[in-house]
């Protein structure tokens, strides 16, 4: 039985995925991973995700198809939007598609742990069930 939060990682770079994953895991969190939004949704399907970074750009589903599959879904799930872009407008948008948050690759593992740590603590302050 897993005792901590899973934590899903989404990303079609290896080395990027990796980067987050190892950051997690090194924080004693519990992760998943998944290579586009499709196979992210399948894992939310069946295991008790407790919050997600998705990749913006992924191929054959991106973050923001990941975050609409959430809606079709019924599903309300704290997620962070990761990318590489640098544009201002991104931030606004993605919180209108559900994301708490944006984190610019390179991520630090510092910048990690802190979102899902503060993420976490909030999911649990609010007393919703997910």
């Amino acid at each position: 039985m897993i005792d901590t939060p899973i934590i899903l990682v989404a990303d079609d770079d290896e080395k990027d995925r990796m980067a987050i994953v190892t950051a997690l895991t090194d924080a004693g969190y519990t992760v998943m991973q998944a290579v586009d939004g499709g196979s992210a949704r399948k894992v939310v399907h069946d295991y008790d995700v407790a919050l997600a970074f998705i990749d913006h750009y992924m191929t054959p589903h991106d973050g923001v198809e990941f975050s609409r599959f959430m809606t079709i879904d019924k599903i309300i799930l704290p997620m962070y939007l990761v990318t590489h872009e640098d544009d201002s407008g991104l931030l606004a948008e993605s919180t209108k598609l559900g994301f708490a948050g944006l984190l610019k690759k390179p991520v630090s593992a510092e910048h990690v742990v802190m979102a899902a740590t503060r993420a976490l603590k909030t999911r649990e302050k609010t007393d919703l069930v997910y």
